[in-house]
Order: structure tokens, then C-alpha cells, then sequence
């Protein structure tokens, strides 16, 4: 049974990641659809999603360095309050006539930098806010936190829209990570102190990748991982966009209703994978997360009309947190806490690095090839990552 003090610590950062994610999916839905009807290309799109997520590559591994060494709570309110201050300067920028492409590009090059410390240093802190008998409980009612903000971020957005211009979405952004950073300083500190460090960031960098190295399971679920995302989250990203605008013809209204139901199908989820972490190992039930997840965007090439895209779009997105919640609860429970920081930069990298590759590849594609032709074969590819993980013995053990 929880502390009264973890109970109030789950409320506090379920409630600031909520606010904080649905500024995410309300930005990442106002910069895709500004740039795709700036410049009415889907290879500029997809190289300017790209810039969104390629400082995970560049900088992931150090982030997780950064966090095992210093004060990971620390470093959440830096990040948050560096994202806000950084979106700002969008509508900052487009108030005063510069409508220039490559200059929002840079400046979401410089956000995602920011948000790159954020991950690593959060899912490192959870483990020292409570008991190790409740991670898998935690880390599923965190999730849905996710769920719950994907889902009304877009569904805000949409009525925004009606309301206001596309440019003051960026400004609710920019004040959602404000209100999570005051909800974060609500949060119980642990007692542990953190450690002090002896070793250089270099030294730090390779004694976290020789434990990952070492641990076989978890190394090959990160490997899976990196495959899947290149199938699967440039689709997501820009696929989805491109399929609305230029495909089914919808407008942006359309597109935040088309992401509210791919949440809500991720919410309902995340009350899947309670129910399912009580029969089936966290192993098992990542390989069959990433098998749904795949195979449903196969489902696309089908598509016709705005609402059979939302249902599918929903049944997609049950996947999602079948792979999340595994996936973060085996790093969490199978290893150290003094590598967490390293371990889930890692991650971070698989999930959100390679996003900017895949991004930019089916930005550039779609220029050639239907975009429902794109998910057919994107969707099947995906899949052939579960089955994979699956084959894996060490990893349904885990």
C-alpha cells in the first residue's frame, strides 16, 4: 500500500506531466500544420519535424549523464522553464513578420535541446520517489497522463482554432510548462541525497553504456526499439498530417480531432496494461504493444473519409502505452538507479532520435509515393518488430 507522501507525489507529477503534455501535443500539431501551409511541402515539413527531434541524437546520451550527476529535479524545472521561454519566440517572431521557415526550424531545434534533459532526468527520478513494489503502478497511471493530455491537447486545440489563430496555440504552450513548473514545486523531495561524482562525464558516458553492453535483454529491447521507431514515428508524425491535408482533405480542426481519438484509444490502453501486468510478463506484453501498434497503421491505406480515420487512429493507439509502460518499468526494475539517467537516454534516443529521421524519410517519400501506400507497408514493417522481440527468449522473461 502507498505513503500518504507518494500518493501526493503521483497526484502532483500526474498533474504537471498532464499540463505539460497537452502544451506538447498542442505545439507539435500548431508546428506541423504552420509549416506544412507555409510552405505547402511535405519535404520541408519533414525536414523541419526532423529538426525537432535530432538533438536526441546529438545530445541523449550526455543528457543521461547530466542526470546521474546532479539533481534531477533540478534539472526538470531548467527544462521546463527553457521550453517556455524558447516557444515564446514563435509568435513572437511570426507578430513581427518573420515568416521564414528555417527560422521556426531552429528555433524547435532549440526547444527539443531543452526537452532532451527533461526525460531522462523525470524517469530517473521516479524510482527515488517510491517503493520499487510500486514502479509498474506508477509508471501506468503516469502514462495515462499522457493519454489524458494527447487527448485534450487536441480536442483544446481544435476549439482554439475556431476561436483564435493558429500562432496563439504557441503562447498556450509556452504557459503550460509555467503551470507545470509550479506544480513541480509541490512535489516531497526524496531523503537520499545524491551521490557526489567522482569520475569525468566521459568516464560517467562509458561506464553507462558497458552496463547496458553487459545486459543482453535489455540492450536487444533497446535495438528493437530503434528499429521500430524509424518504421513507425515519422508516419505518426507527418504521416498523419499529410494524410488529413492532402490526402482526405481536412483542415486543422480535422487534424487535432484525428490525434484527440488516437489518445483516447492510448488511454484506454493504459487500463489494458494494469490488467495485463497481472498475467503477463512487462516483456511479453512490449512485444505485443509494438505488433498493434504496427500493424493498425496498415489500416490507413483503407482510409476514405476523416471519421474512419479516427477510428483507426483509435485502435492504434492502444498500442501505444502497452509499449511505454513495459518498456520504462523493465529499464526501471531490471537495473541500477544510478544508471537510470544513461539507460534512459538511451531510450530517449530510440524513441524520440530516430522520430527525426523517420520524420525527414517520409517527408521526402511522400513526394513520390501515395502516403496510404506509405502506411501499408510502413504498418507492416512495424509489426515484424514485435514478432522479433518476441522471438527474443531474455526478453519475455523479463
Amino acid at each position: 500500500m502507498m505513503l500518504n507522501k507518494e500518493i501526493k507525489n503521483l497526484r502532483v507529477l500526474w498533474l504537471a506531466h498532464t499540463i505539460s503534455q497537452a502544451g506538447d501535443a498542442i505545439y507539435q500539431l500548431a508546428l506541423i500544420w504552420l509549416v506544412l501551409d507555409m510552405t505547402q511541402s511535405t519535404s520541408i515539413t519533414g525536414i523541419i519535424a526532423m529538426s525537432a527531434y535530432l538533438p536526441a541524437l546529438i545530445f541523449g546520451l550526455y543528457a543521461g549523464v547530466f542526470s546521474d550527476r546532479g539533481n534531477r529535479f533540478k534539472l526538470m524545472l531548467f527544462s521546463n522553464a527553457a521550453q517556455a521561454l524558447t516557444v515564446m519566440l514563435i509568435p513572437l517572431a511570426l507578430w513581427n513578420g518573420i515568416e521564414n521557415a528555417w527560422f521556426i526550424c531552429g528555433l524547435a531545434f532549440l526547444r527539443s535541446c531543452f526537452y532532451t534533459l527533461f526525460q531522462p532526468a523525470l524517469q530517473s527520478f521516479i524510482p527515488m520517489l517510491f517503493a520499487k513494489e510500486h514502479i509498474v503502478k506508477v509508471n501506468s497511471i503516469l502514462i495515462t497522463s499522457g493519454q489524458v493530455a494527447w487527448m485534450i491537447g487536441p480536442f483544446f486545440a481544435g476549439v482554439l482554432l475556431s476561436i483564435f489563430s493558429l500562432i496563439n496555440l504557441f503562447v498556450v504552450d509556452a504557459l503550460s510548462f509555467l503551470f507545470a513548473i509550479i506544480l513541480l514545486l509541490f512535489v516531497n523531495q526524496p531523503q537520499k541525497p545524491y551521490e557526489d561524482k567522482l569520475n569525468s562525464h566521459w568516464e560517467d558516458l562509458k561506464h553507462g553504456l558497458s552496463y547496458l553492453l553487459s545486459h543482453k535483454s535489455i540492450l536487444m529491447m533497446m535495438i528493437v526499439t530503434f528499429i521500430n521507431n524509424l518504421f513507425i514515428m515519422g508516419p505518426a508524425i507527418v504521416g498523419i498530417p499529410i494524410l488529413i491535408k492532402l490526402s482526405l482533405r481536412g483542415s486543422a480542426t480535422d487534424f487535432a480531432f484525428v490525434e484527440g481519438f488516437m489518445a483516447l484509444g492510448a488511454l484506454f490502453g493504459s487500463f489494458l496494461v494494469t490488467k495485463l501486468n497481472k498475467k503477463f510478463n512487462n516483456g511479453i506484453i512490449w512485444g505485443a504493444g509494438l505488433i498493434i501498434d504496427g500493424i493498425t497503421f496498415s489500416f490507413f491505406f483503407w482510409a476514405d473519409s476523416i471519421p474512419m480515420s479516427m477510428v483507426m487512429i483509435f485502435i492504434h493507439g492502444i498500442g501505444i502505452p502497452m509499449i511505454m509502460v513495459s518498456r520504462t518499468s523493465i529499464i526501471q526494475l531490471y537495473s541500477p538507479n544510478k544508471y537510470h539517467g544513461r539507460l534512459f537516454s538511451v531510450a530517449h534516443i530510440g524513441v524520440v532520435g530516430t522520430t527525426a529521421l523517420s520524420s525527414a524519410l517520409i517527408g521526402i517519400i511522400s513526394d513520390y509515393i501515395n502516403i496510404k501506400t506509405i502506411f501499408l507497408f510502413i504498418g507492416i514493417g512495424a509489426s515484424l518488430c514485435g514478432f522479433l522481440g518476441l522471438s527474443i527468449k531474455s526478453i519475455r522473461k523479463l
